[in-house]
């Protein structure tokens, strides 16, 4: 596994991947649906359904093989014709991996207004296209969550759009361009990735330039940490080596914002706006198992003396 976030295109046209239907796994499923449909918030999907139950391994020839195990994934069918998806373990007690319920929610201990910013192509100086890439993406989602919550100079006059912010914070960042072999995207564009350390340096000195008043800082994940910063209201960034919930034959380091957390099937699951999922909903949140995590990036507004 590389040290470094990689990050994968634009959202185009979603391309299938055959995979085996195999049966075993539905009961547990099942189990799973009903603890999620318990909640409170997610009362008016309790009559919902799993479909399409399927054991799916990591594609054979990955060109950056992440060593994930095989899965079993399923489509949720929600009210209204709402859909969601939903992977959990093949072995051990087959506890949930995550879940999406495409649509909005209020949900305790999870932090709103984040702009659900996803990749998009840019335009290099030689006329190619690549992927603005998870890591400036993700941060661009959180700083324009300051720039509205707190911190309005911090738009500066190239910051228009979460977009405009994206490509600032990219330009302070040494992006790595890889090709696109596997079909992450729909135009095999080139890919980018970033460090996640340099990360932080990039929205600590972008800060700093706009006169914000704010202390950036990365470390390990823990989950201690996570809920911390979603009490205060300060939406986090985070590393994480994770499936593709569309493709999930597919996998990769990502970067995404950390909105909040939830505990359901005896497991602690963290939610992210992920800047690589097509949602219906732009609130839709993506709730993961929090061992796939490894770091964890604080924006924390200064004291005033």
């Amino acid at each position: 596994m590389r040290c470094f976030v990689l990050v994968f295109g634009v959202l185009s046209i979603i391309t299938g991947h055959s995979q085996i239907v195999v049966g075993g796994g539905e009961e547990r499923g099942e189990a799973i649906l009903r603890g999620i449909v318990s909640q409170n918030w997610a009362k008016d999907w309790k009559d919902s359904k799993l479909n399409a139950v399927k054991l799916v391994s990591q594609k054979k020839d990955l060109a950056h093989p992440t060593g994930l195990p095989p899965v079993w994934v399923a489509e949720i069918e929600g009210p209204g014709g709402s859909k969601g998806t939903m992977m959990w373990d093949q072995g051990g007690e087959g506890r949930i991996v995550e879940f999406t319920l495409d649509a909005k929610f209020e949900i305790k201990n999870v932090i709103s207004g984040i702009p659900n910013l996803q990749q998009f192509p840019i335009e290099e100086e030689d006329g190619k296209v690549i992927a603005s890439g998870c890591v400036p993406t993700a941060a661009a989602s959180v700083v324009s969550f300051w720039v509205d919550k707190k911190f309005p100079q911090w738009r500066g006059e190239d910051g228009e759009t979460p977009a405009d912010i994206t490509r600032r914070l990219r330009a302070r960042l040494k992006m790595v361009a890889f090709s696109d072999t596997d079909g992450f995207t729909g135009n095999g564009m080139a890919l980018a990735g970033a460090f996640p350390h340099d990360l932080a340096k990039a929205i600590q000195a972008d800060a700093q330039e706009k006169s914000v008043g704010v202390e950036c800082r990365i470390a390990r994940f823990s989950i201690e940490l996570l809920k911390e910063e979603i009490k205060a209201g300060r939406p986090v960034l985070l590393s994480c080596t994770v499936r593709v919930p569309h493709k999930p034959h597919l996998s990769w380091g990502h970067e995404m914002a950390g909105v909040g957390w939830t505990r359901i099937d005896g497991v602690n699951l963290v939610g992210v706006m992920d800047n690589f999922h097509p949602t219906k909903h732009a609130e839709t949140i993506r709730w993961i198992r929090e061992d796939v995590f490894r770091s964890l990036i604080s924006i924390r507004p200064r004291k005033r003396d």
